[in-house]
């Protein structure tokens, strides 16, 4: 098990990661990848390293015309296979509230996180939609 310090530390990463991505905060949501991080949602698209992480909020800005909400839930992160990692499973749901806050998506999330200066960081994450 991973330590409550490093739990708490985890649930902060995705609730920033929420925040960042629906504010269209591009450098405070690259900031929580590692520096060769990677964001797939699978059969759709795949960025790796900041460069290609800066497009993601764009993105979600320009298709939710700033409406949609991201929600990371039922996070559980156990000790990753190496020292100072950790592996995370968890769902996602965005909803969009120009249309009365619907679902737009959901996915499950498998997500790589390593210990870079002492804080949690994105190393690879996979979403598969549902």
């Amino acid at each position: 098990m991973l330590d409550i310090a490093d739990q708490l530390a985890i649930q902060d990463l995705f609730a920033n990661y929420c925040h960042h991505v629906d504010q269209g905060d591009a450098a405070g949501w690259v900031a929580l990848f590692a520096p060769d991080g990677s964001f797939e949602v699978v059969g759709v698209l795949k960025f790796k390293g900041a460069d290609q992480l800066m497009a993601m909020p764009g993105i979600v800005a320009q298709q939710g015309n700033g409406k949609w909400r991201h929600q990371i839930t039922n996070i559980v992160a156990r000790p990753g296979h190496g020292e100072g990692t950790a592996h995370v499973i968890a769902y996602g749901l965005v909803t969009d509230w120009q249309d009365g806050g619907t679902p737009a998506s959901f996915t499950d999330y498998d997500i790589m996180l390593r210990r870079i200066d002492g804080e949690w960081r994105i190393a690879q994450l996979v979403a598969t939609l549902v």
